[in-house]
């Protein structure tokens, strides 16, 4: 949002009103920041923390499809699109967040052609259509999918230059799952797999990743599946009547 204040050309008075319209909050882990069906109030500001977006269909079936950092802004499809929210964005940690009124931020941009162009700059270079195309395609192994996901949150963190690099990952594992499209028991398999390779060890929500470089080619490796659905599903069965525990628990 700072970015859009310093390009948007507003006049003193003007940017001084907006801030002052602002609303600051902090979330705990797991609050709602909006929830999916609600009004669409304004433009959401994350300051610090991590946020997951998901979207609950008609058979109560939760798509996870984006982790918003810090600096980011959400609702704006909604407010721009003129409707209520596509989708719930639920803290994966302490956030906290600046919200800016409707009324407040569309008048602006009415006022002010360089104000919208920053927006519209936004809408344009959203990663979120291109990221969902490597983590949820289902011609890729779970294990590629997870390693393109942690690739994602190194850039974002600005992780790793080529050698050794330790990630902390935001999300549970339940979220991992929801956001590779599949389930925690495959993201688990996918995770020893890479731990026994030496690609990545996962230690709760820390990863290590002994070289980065390594990271790369296997993210672009053109690997086929080592199971079919069938043969995942009736794994997965088997995972669910099995006693907990088993590696990766803790994510």
């Amino acid at each position: 949002m700072r970015r859009h204040l310093r390009d948007g050309n507003l006049a003193p008075l003007d940017l001084r009103a907006l801030e002052e319209s602002m609303v600051f909050r902090t979330h705990a882990r797991g609050d709602k920041i909006f929830s999916q069906g609600a009004e669409a109030t304004g433009l959401f500001c994350l300051r610090s923390g991590h946020v997951l977006l998901c979207h609950e269909d008609a058979y109560k079936y939760k798509t996870a499809f984006r982790v918003v950092g810090a600096g980011e802004i959400m609702g704006h499809r909604s407010l721009f699109g003129e409707d209520k929210h596509a989708a719930t964005a639920q803290a994966l940690s302490t956030c906290d967040v600046c919200h800016y009124p409707a009324d407040v931020i569309l008048a602006l941009i009415e006022q002010y052609p360089s104000f919208a162009r920053c927006f519209l700059r936004t809408l344009a270079r959203d990663r979120g259509p291109r990221d969902a195309l490597i983590l949820r395609a289902q011609h890729l192994p779970v294990r590629i999918r997870l390693v393109n996901l942690i690739l994602l949150m190194m850039q974002r963190e600005r992780c790793g230059n080529g050698g050794a690099c330790i990630l902390q990952l935001p999300m549970l594992r339940r979220d991992i799952a929801a956001l590779l499209a599949t389930r925690p028991e495959s993201v688990a398999r996918a995770i020893k797999q890479l731990g026994d390779d030496r690609v990545a060890h996962f230690n709760g929500r820390s990863v290590t990743i002994p070289s980065v470089d390594i990271l790369y080619q296997e993210s672009s490796q053109e690997m086929a599946p080592t199971t079919t659905p069938l043969e995942e599903a009736e794994e997965d069965a088997a995972s669910d009547a099995a006693p907990p525990g088993g590696y990766g628990r803790g994510l």
